[in-house]
């Protein structure tokens, strides 16, 4: 990625989650966030994923997965 975006992040996230087996409590550590925070801190809470979010994103995105198959 070349310029910030939400949906940059979150996809981002997601793929860490599902390639890395991550589990989908890291989008809500402490720790994680901080480090995205930390990659560009004029991010805000809002700006990221919450878990809820990555686990609808992963789903989403198989139901594409299927449906292309």
């Amino acid at each position: 990625p070349t310029s910030f975006s939400r949906t940059g992040i979150l996809d981002g996230v997601t793929q860490h989650v599902v390639l890395g087996d991550q589990a989908l409590l890291l989008a809500s550590t402490p720790t994680f966030t901080n480090c995205l925070v930390l990659m560009r801190p004029k991010t805000t809470r809002e700006d990221l994923p919450t878990r809820s979010t990555v686990r609808t994103n992963i789903k989403n995105k198989f139901i594409d997965y299927v449906r292309s198959v």
